[in-house]
């Protein structure tokens, strides 16, 4: 009877013994970064495909050309070019900025966007 007494105490050891083990390791172990769980997250999954493209509207097509003008040229010169027009051709927005003063000689940013997938098809700065 005594020795089933200390198997049982001894079990019991044990068992708290491996749960604060068991807590210690979860403890020390990092927090996955928000970023890795999303793109595990994103694996397989489906992209929507709008029915009018990812660049639907002029509005749209001028603030991504914006952006890639900015990155490109440089702030100064992009707001200096306001306001921006784009105009559709097919599936393809060709966006421009304005010239100031009117009939200056100089140019602007010009930037070709897909209109179905949002991509930079050309970017120059005409002078």
């Amino acid at each position: 009877m005594k020795t089933h007494k200390i198997a049982t105490v001894l079990l019991l050891l044990l068992f708290l013994f491996l749960n604060v083990w068991a807590t210690d390791q979860q403890c020390q172990q990092k927090p996955m970064d928000e970023w890795e769980a999303l793109q595990i997250s994103l694996k397989g999954a489906r992209s929507i495909h709008p029915k009018n493209g990812f660049v639907p509207d002029e509005s749209t097509a001028i603030q991504i050309a914006q952006a890639a003008a900015t990155a490109q040229y440089g702030e100064t010169t992009v707001s200096g070019e306001q306001p921006f027009h784009a105009r559709l051709y097919g599936e393809t927005w060709i966006v421009k900025g304005t010239l100031h003063p009117q009939g200056a000689l100089g140019g602007t940013a010009v930037v070709k966007i897909s209109k179905l997938d949002g991509k930079i098809l050309f970017m120059t700065h005409q002078y």
